[in-house]
């Protein structure tokens, strides 16, 4: 029988209570469960600003590197204003720990924020942030990211439609141009329809294949070993001569980089690399005072030219070579009287002839030296016993009676 009571009792006031908490926890869980409802976690709001919303709403889902950090809480119209750039701006609350770390240490200055889609039909989209890095500053309360431009199925669309009609403004010239070459006309036309150039092509290629049999012909020559080719090939001893060649060449090569012999002194003797730098430099030295010496010649040979100078004058000047003329003259003449008297002198004529050919002055004149002599000898044992004893020849007697 139902009860008719509209008093309610004391219990079941309790029961209607923990029931109504019973619901209220369970939907508490249930909400907390799918990660989007929690009322005691603290959330970071940050902002980004992009030129349309483009199917942004609040609720979408906001990424870091395609990882769910949050939601964007508003989606507001910026005033007249603000930048041309930037028409709508995005409030995002995001978690303040992303794997038990500060979601600072991610989204930084440094970062910028995207509009994505969901779709590549839909047009719902959703912010994805870039992580920072350790150049920029961690992000505060209210900052604003730096926003990237994003293609959107609108603008896709538009491409799409700008591709189009290009595609059919090059469509009519394409079609003229195959209608040409399908009467033959221009040089694809005449590649199309001409069949002499089709014959031509068809021989060229009948060569061609000429060409590779008797290449092949000679390759298969070659592997047979006959012929220069052939023996370079397959032939063992070219391959022991080469070889000792090249280690001949490698024991060189390690000789001179021991510093044997002459090539070796050449690369490693530092002595003999500073000779060669200082005769260089010597060298160089010696044509610098060749060039002076040549610059002289040819100083020296424009004043010939010009008649500067002494050799000038004789070369240009005639006067001088008349008066060299007649010096010559005078001297070729002073020659012959010289000659006259060396002539007579032979003959022993006049007192030069006999000086030369009398014996008797030749004997009077060596005793005249004898006698010289035999003075100078006596003079000098003068001085000796004067030396010796001047008192001998000083000594004055005076007798006056």
């Amino acid at each position: 029988m139902a009860r008719t009571q509209k008093n309610l009792t004391l219990s079941q006031l309790r029961v209607g209570i923990f029931v109504l908490f019973g619901l209220m926890v369970l939907a508490f869980l249930i909400l907390n469960s799918t990660g989007d409802f929690n009322p005691f976690e603290k959330k970071l709001r940050i902002k980004a600003r992009f030129a349309a919303a483009d199917g942004l709403r609040a609720g979408s889902e906001v990424q870091l590197a395609g990882v769910n950090i949050g939601k964007v809480e508003e989606v507001v119209l910026l005033p007249p204003e603000s930048p041309e750039d930037f028409k709508i701006e995005a409030i995002m609350a995001v978690s303040l720990d992303l794997y038990g770390r500060p979601i600072t240490e991610r989204i930084r200055t440094d970062s910028t924020a995207q509009l994505v889609s969901t779709s590549v039909l839909a047009n719902d989209k959703l912010i994805n942030i870039s992580p920072g890095s350790q150049k920029g500053q961690p992000v505060g309360e209210n900052d604003i990211l730096e926003s990237k431009e994003a293609i959107s199925i609108n603008q896709l669309t538009q491409t799409g439609n700008d591709l189009l009609q290009q595609i059919n403004r090059l469509a009519t010239p394409t079609n003229e141009i195959l209608n040409k070459a399908n009467q033959g006309e221009g040089t694809l036309g005449q590649i199309i329809n001409n069949d002499q150039l089709y014959q031509s092509l068809d021989s060229t290629i009948g060569e061609a294949k000429l060409t590779m049999l008797k290449l092949q012909n000679t390759l298969d020559s070659v592997n047979k070993g006959d012929g220069s080719a052939g023996k370079f090939v397959r032939d063992p001893a070219l391959y022991d001569s080469l070889k000792e060649t090249v280690s001949q060449l490698e024991a060189i090569s390690k000789e001179i980089r021991e510093g044997k012999g002459t090539a070796g002194k050449f690369v490693t003797d530092d002595a003999f690399y500073n000779e060669t730098k200082a005769a260089i430099s010597d060298l160089r030295v010696s044509v610098g005072k060749i060039g002076s010496i040549a610059d002289d010649f040819k100083e020296i040979s424009t004043s010939l030219r010009e008649g500067r100078g002494t050799a000038g004058k004789l070369l240009k000047d005639d006067k001088l070579y008349d008066d060299v003329q007649n010096t010559l003259s005078k001297f070729s003449s002073t020659a012959e009287k010289l000659d006259a008297i060396l002539a007579d002198a032979r003959a022993g004529k006049g007192t030069i002839g006999r000086l030369v050919t009398d014996e008797t002055l030749y004997n009077n004149m060596n005793q005249t030296m004898s006698n010289v002599n035999q003075f100078s000898s006596e003079g000098t044992k003068l001085l000796y016993d004067f030396r010796q004893n001047p008192k001998k020849f000083l000594t004055i007697k005076f007798k006056l009676f």
